[in-house]
């Protein structure tokens, strides 16, 4: 696990995008995207929001991986902008029946504020919400039996509270599971389903290697 303690230790974010086929409905209203196989699939990401505070943050005031070029609003309607939403791209690459492991999205270095901010939102229980295709993502978690299970409101939070030592630990590790159908007589894909499992874990290179967070060699390691 990726604890908080050490404010200058390295949070390097890995990401496994899983493709699962199905039958599913859609909304009315919300017409979906046809993706044809090996086309990319554009993730957004929406305000954090917490049941403790009520009050929505933007999704890059905390040291996450930012898209080349910087975060752009990426909002369908001034509806959602007036609702409290700040829809924005995000760096995350995801590709039509294109199944990835252990993608390296990137690696940060935090400075003793930005562990700070990250912890105290953390402990408020703030939850990332991202949108694929209109689609908020599930959250899948573990019950108190250790069964899989599937939160369908409220995203998922950016990490945990040790029960025994109280030290806020960051989800720096996700599963991205899109579910998709392919609609009769079409070439294309429709996302009809989107989760994303969290995780923190505490990765390191294999032989010892020490990536500086930007050379190509990192991401294929």
């Amino acid at each position: 696990m990726t604890n908080l303690r050490n404010c200058l230790a390295k949070a390097t974010v890995l990401t496994v995008a899983i493709l699962k086929t199905c039958h599913g409905f859609y909304v009315p209203g919300v017409r979906p995207h046809e993706f044809l196989p090996g086309e990319e699939v554009p993730m957004k990401v929406n305000a954090m929001t917490s049941i403790h505070t009520q009050l929505p943050k933007d999704y890059y005031r905390l040291p996450f991986c930012r898209p080349t070029g910087g975060p752009k609003m990426a909002s369908e309607n001034l509806g959602e902008f007036l609702t409290g939403n700040k829809i924005q791209n995000s760096p995350y690459s995801i590709n039509m029946l294109r199944e990835v492991y252990c993608q390296v999205l990137c690696q940060v270095t935090l400075s003793k504020v930005d562990a700070h901010t990250l912890g105290t939102h953390i402990k408020y229980g703030y939850h990332n919400n991202w949108i694929i295709d209109n689609l908020p993502g599930a959250s899948v978690g573990l019950t108190g039996s250790g069964t899989a299970q599937k939160h369908y409101a409220g995203g998922f939070p950016i990490g945990f509270i040790a029960q025994d030592t109280k030290e806020a630990f960051v989800y720096n590790h996700v599963n991205i599971v899109l579910e998709y159908h392919n609609p009769e007589g079409k070439e294309g894909h429709r996302v009809v389903g989107f989760a994303v499992e969290p995780m923190s874990v505490a990765h390191s290179y294999a032989g010892g290697y020490v990536w500086d967070g930007e050379s190509s060699e990192g991401f294929t390691k």
